[in-house]
């Protein structure tokens, strides 16, 4: 009868441990999002910088016929 009682006491206790680690990924979407988000403002940031560049030197290259 000890065994048995024993036995289901290990049982419970594994159970109700394996149930409460169930909620350690709290937060996890919020996180993921976040990250998607910080990648697209770090390569929409390089992109720009160098889409500028570009610009600027092409613009700048545009013969107005305006001397100084």
């Amino acid at each position: 009868m000890e065994e048995l009682v024993c036995r289901a006491h290990r049982r419970i206790r594994t159970w109700v441990a394996s149930r409460q680690h169930v909620a350690d990924d709290r937060g996890s979407a919020s996180t993921e999002w976040l990250l998607t988000i910080m990648v697209a403002i770090a390569i929409a940031t390089v992109v720009g910088g160098i889409l500028v560049t570009e610009f600027t030197t092409a613009a700048e290259s545009i013969d107005l016929g305006v001397t100084r």
